[in-house]
């Protein structure tokens, strides 16, 4: 009798700690989205003046575009609630198109001491590293909980509380793959 009052007492505690920690990674997950979130905000928010510097300073119209472009794919994707992996790819293309800008103003001799020009740049630099360090934060708890969630015998505590695996903030190959279709489509 003594030894199935300990086991059932084990059993509890088991599962009284899996469902706190899965708990704990669910909460550090939505935590570090939030994060993501919020610097990806203060990204749009940095482009305005960015772009209204870059035009003033005679930059290349082309890369411009595409940044004006990228930015309103990015905000579109988000503002659609399209996922992670569309919304990867969109802030990874704006990333690109603020890095092309950068490139073609690197080119340009008479951008660098243009403080108009080199300040939102600084800034936006800054935020680009943030950004890449939330996302780094929120994919490792992702991987955590998914990990936490897919392993035997948490994985059956998991599925009484009805816990799925996050998606993870990464650009995927068939995403890749869909955005050209997508294009010609529109």
């Amino acid at each position: 009798m003594a030894v199935v009052v300990l086991c059932v007492v084990v059993l509890v505690g088991y599962v009284v700690i899996t469902v706190r920690r899965l708990g704990r990674y669910r909460v550090q997950t939505e935590q570090s989205l939030r994060l993501v979130d919020v610097e990806l905000d203060r990204r749009h928010e940095q482009l305005g003046p960015f772009i209204a510097a870059a035009e003033a300073t005679g930059l290349s119209g082309d890369v411009l575009r595409q940044l004006g472009g990228a930015r309103s794919w990015s905000r579109a994707v988000r503002d659609r609630s399209l996922g992670l992996q569309a919304q990867a790819a969109a802030e990874n293309a704006l990333s690109a198109a603020f890095h092309a800008v950068l490139a073609d103003a690197d080119a340009r001799q008479n951008v660098l001491g243009n403080w108009e020009f080199q300040g939102p740049a600084g800034e936006l630099n800054v935020t680009e590293r943030r950004i890449a360090g939330a996302v780094r934060v929120y994919n490792d708890n992702a991987y955590r909980l998914s990990q936490a969630i897919g392993t035997f015998p948490s994985s059956l505590v998991a599925r009484s509380r009805s816990l799925t695996a996050p998606e993870p903030f990464v650009e995927t190959k068939e995403l890749l793959d869909e955005q050209p279709s997508a294009e010609v489509a529109a």
